[in-house]
Formats: C-alpha cells, sequence, structure tokens
C-alpha cells in the first residue's frame, strides 16, 4: 500500500533582474490626423467672425454663426475625448498592472519590515540591560542618580559602542561629583540642595535656589535684630508703666490685644488642620513678624485669604 507523503514545494525567490520591466513592443506617437489643418482653417477664418462685422441689424446672422462655431468646436473636442480613450487604452491597462504589482511588492515589504523591527526592539532591549549593568559596575547609583537622569538614545544605537557608552556614564559621574562638591560651599542647606540638584542636575538651578534660602535668612534675621531694637527701646516705657498704677482703660487694651492673639493663633491651627477658632477684629499696633509654616498649596490658599479677608498685609518671600 503506498503512502501519500505533503512535500512543501520551495517558493521561489526573487531575483531583480526577474523584475525589470521589459517593452517588446513601443509605438509613441504614431497617430496621423488632420488636427494641425483644422487649427490654421480656424485661424485663417476668425477675422471673418470679428464683433466688428456684427451690427444690431445682424442678430440673425450673429445667432447663426455662434451655433456653427458651438457646434464645431464640441464635435471636434468629442472627437479628441474619443480617439484619447482608445489611444490611452493600452497604456492604461500596462498602468493598471505595474501598479497592482508595485503594491503586492509593498505589502510583502511592509510584513518583512515587522520581523525586522521585532529583532531592533530585541536587540535595543538586550543593550539598554547591558547598560544598565554598565552603569551599575561604575557606581552611578552610589551617587545617588538613576541611569534615567543621564539617559542618551544614541546609546541604544548599532553604531555606538558599550566602550563608547562607559566613557560617557564616566564623563557625567565626574561632572556630578564635581557638582555635588560645588554645593558643599552651601553647607548649611547641603542637604536641601542635594535632593534640589539631583531632580534635573542643574547646578544653576541648585545655586540660585542656594541664594534664595540664604536671602530668606538673612530677612528673617534683620528682622529679628529690628524686634529686639524695639523691645529694647521700649523696655524704659515699660518699666514706668509698670511702676504706675494701671487703668482699667489699658488693661482693656491690653485684654483686646491678647484675645486676637489668641483668634489669631486659632485660625492659623484652623487652616493647619488643628482646632478651629473665631477671629475677632482688633486695632493693635502694626508691626511684622515672620512665620515658618509648613502646610499644603490649598492650606496656604486658604491662608492668604483669611489674612487678607482680615485685613492683614503680608508678602510672599520666594
Amino acid at each position: 500500500m503506498n503512502q501519500e507523503t505533503n512535500i512543501p514545494v520551495p517558493v521561489a525567490e526573487l531575483q531583480a533582474s526577474q523584475l525589470e520591466l521589459v517593452v517588446s513592443e513601443k509605438t509613441i506617437g504614431s497617430l496621423t490626423t488632420n488636427a494641425i489643418q483644422i487649427r490654421e482653417l480656424v485661424k485663417q477664418a476668425l477675422p471673418r467672425y470679428d464683433i466688428a462685422n456684427y451690427s444690431s441689424d445682424d442678430v440673425a446672422k450673429a445667432k447663426a454663426d455662434k451655433a456653427l462655431l458651438n457646434k464645431a468646436q464640441k464635435t471636434l473636442n468629442d472627437k479628441r475625448i474619443e480617439y484619447e480613450r482608445e489611444f490611452m487604452a493600452p497604456f492604461g491597462e500596462f498602468k493598471d498592472v505595474v501598479g497592482e504589482t508595485c503594491k503586492l511588492i509593498k505589502e510583502a515589504v511592509a510584513k518583512i519590515d515587522t520581523v525586522i523591527k521585532a529583532d531592533e526592539e530585541r536587540t535595543k532591549a538586550e543593550k539598554r540591560e547591558q547598560i544598565e549593568r554598565l552603569a551599575e559596575s561604575c557606581g552611578l547609583e552610589e551617587l545617588g542618580i538613576h541611569l534615567s537622569k543621564i539617559w542618551n538614545d544614541k546609546w541604544l544605537n548599532k553604531s555606538t559602542s558599550l566602550k563608547s557608552v562607559e566613557a560617557d556614564i564616566k564623563a557625567r559621574m565626574t561632572n556630578i561629583t564635581a557638582d555635588l562638591e560645588t554645593l558643599k560651599s552651601f553647607a548649611e542647606d547641603y542637604d536641601v540642595l542635594v535632593v534640589r540638584y539631583k531632580e534635573n542636575l542643574n547646578l544653576q538651578e541648585a545655586v540660585r535656589y542656594a541664594n534664595q534660602l540664604k536671602e530668606q535668612r538673612e530677612a528673617a534675621a534683620r528682622a529679628t535684630e529690628e524686634d529686639k531694637t524695639k523691645d529694647e527701646a521700649a523696655k524704659p516705657e515699660q518699666a514706668a508703666q509698670a511702676e504706675a498704677p494701671e487703668k482699667p482703660e489699658e488693661q482693656s487694651s491690653h485684654h483686646d490685644i491678647d484675645n486676637f492673639e489668641a483668634d489669631a493663633a486659632d485660625a492659623f491651627a484652623d487652616i493647619l488642620g488643628q482646632s478651629a477658632g473665631a477671629p475677632k477684629v482688633a486695632e493693635p499696633v502694626t508691626y511684622p513678624r515672620y512665620y515658618e509654616i509648613f502646610a499644603k498649596d490649598e492650606q496656604f490658599k486658604a491662608l492668604e485669604a483669611w489674612l487678607t479677608q482680615q485685613g492683614l498685609n503680608f508678602n510672599l518671600q520666594k
């Protein structure tokens, strides 16, 4: 008993020479007509149909000539279209066949391209893993810097060697180390500045932030010094008031000021999510006082709205 076997028929590969277009017979411009003679005849006859040859008495003749010329023009153009279709029919068929063939080839190329791109992505993924291990061996993580902060897409190109990538990573690490050394000159704010710097590795931005912190501290120190000066200047008057008997009006005034400060403290605490207190309006002596408040954006907005509502002037220091 014979057993049938299915043997796959090998697909013949195309050769570039097989796809070279060959025209075995070609005749161009073999159409012979009297179109040129007709054109010359019309040119010679046109002066006869100049508008100078017509008047209001020749309306009937003008209509007849118009109809004659329109009919002649339409007949001539219709014949041109008819011959054009007949003449172009072979080329149209040839064009359709070539266009369909090119479309089939493009579809095959697109399918092959998916295989090529998949291999490219696999190769890039493998190289990315190699670069990650390379960055780890260079000690990038020990600096507290993630590879994504210094990543360069060109590293994944086939033309970029791992040796070149390693050189780039080490160069960036050298710059980062130098920047961190520079930030050590701002000893008081170093820890804060390092966190800020590692967000975008921008030394200039970190230095600007350091200067802002310094300016804020200096402003706070000046305000504190001014308060001390005022307190020193007020001591003789306070001593005299302490020796003199308290007047009921003064006690009431001091009591109002104390109540206002207590109410303001309750309002600050309420905005920051702590105990609530109803603010009371008083008229104390106006002087600056500086607070360092830690809160969320919405809490700061509520605080500023409350201050404005109370008629208090404040400056936001950045």
